[in-house]
């Protein structure tokens, strides 16, 4: 019957995962949606999100940044955070430049968010950058970072792409082709755009670098052999959609001090990891199995503000995967 019984107050959804050997999994994801409250405390929110079966974009689908990456999927082999949010002007005065971050137990990441520019011809027939105007609010997204497709030339063969982020902005086959367009607004302090790569805090596409390092090779090999499974080198990696340096060595369990700064209007948003415990049983004919999850995913949101955690558990049961009756979730006392 492949039910779910949900006895918390928290959104809860099931999938089926088949691996790269063709073995089925039981999949349950739990999404807590919490406010974030003064003084770091958070609080169940009125409106719980449901777990994504597919990606949400910023904009029109494959086309755009990625708000949400798809939950409803394979374990990630690491907790990871991802920011959804804008850069503020401190104490609401206009600015030219900010520098915002990101706190986790990991450590701190800083970028830089650099008022609107665009590249124009200087007079000597340079390509320069315009002095970036003032602002009191810029959204941090993959579409005002270094990135881009150039298809500007009519010779195919001559666009250029950065498959670290297709959306951005800066990439071009020749340097004329940059006059008029806006300058990346989001950059590594101190570092070369280009050379540093795409900036940002938010989820990476599924077909992005470096997800596509890990999904593996679909040659004619695997057409012939495996198709419709996933290849052999196929690395549960791909399903991390955080940026590298926002997946942790250690994994989230609750209670962690999580911060983003310049990203609310009060400077700097810092609370407390939500700390709960769910119980799993999955009930196969007369059988009762016992399982647990663990979190993989953080999104923070401070224009809400509010933080999203999503807890996955898997039941490996590959024959037995027709005969699941129902899984029960309830939240035990977090000890």
């Amino acid at each position: 019957m492949w039910l779910v019984e949900n006895s918390t107050p928290y959104a809860a959804e099931r999938s089926i995962v088949i691996d790269k050997r063709g073995e089925r999994h039981w999949v349950v994801v739990v999404k807590g949606t919490f406010d974030i409250l003064p003084g770091g405390v958070t609080r169940a929110s009125a409106e719980q999100l449901p777990p994504l079966a597919a990606p949400v974009y910023v904009g029109k689908d494959g086309e755009s940044s990625l708000l949400y990456d798809q939950e409803l999927q394979a374990a990630k082999p690491r907790s990871e955070v991802y920011v959804n949010g804008y850069a503020y002007a401190p104490q609401g005065q206009p600015t030219t430049r900010v520098n915002v971050g990101l706190s986790t137990p990991q450590g701190t990441k800083t970028l830089a968010v650099v008022g609107d520019r665009r590249w124009e011809r200087d007079l000597v027939g340079g390509v320069v950058t315009t002095p970036p105007l003032p602002f009191l609010k810029l959204p941090i997204t993959y579409e005002r970072a270094w990135g881009g497709y150039d298809k500007t030339d009519p010779d195919a063969s001559k666009h250029r792409l950065d498959p670290r982020n297709t959306v951005g902005t800066g990439v071009v086959s020749r340097v004329a082709h940059r006059v008029g367009q806006c300058v990346p607004n989001i950059e590594f302090p101190g570092r070369d755009l280009e050379t540093s790569g795409p900036a940002g805090f938010g989820a990476l596409c599924s077909f992005w670098h470096p997800r596509t390092t890990f999904q593996g090779t679909y040659d004619a090999k695997w057409m012939e052999s495996r198709k419709p499974l996933l290849p052999e080198d196929f690395d549960p990696q791909w399903f991390q959609c955080a940026p590298v340096d926002q997946q942790l060595a250690k994994r989230l369990y609750g209670g962690e001090t999580l911060a983003v700064v310049g990203m609310s209007t009060t400077g700097t948003l810092q609370f407390t990891l939500p700390k709960h415990y769910f119980a799993f049983t999955t009930r196969i004919g007369s059988k009762r199995l016992e399982h647990r999850a663990q979190i993989d995913t953080v999104v923070i949101e401070p224009e809400h503000p509010r933080v999203i955690v999503i807890w996955h558990t898997t039941l490996s049961c590959h024959h037995q995967i027709d005969d699941i009756d129902a899984t029960m979730i309830t939240e035990k006392p977090y000890v």
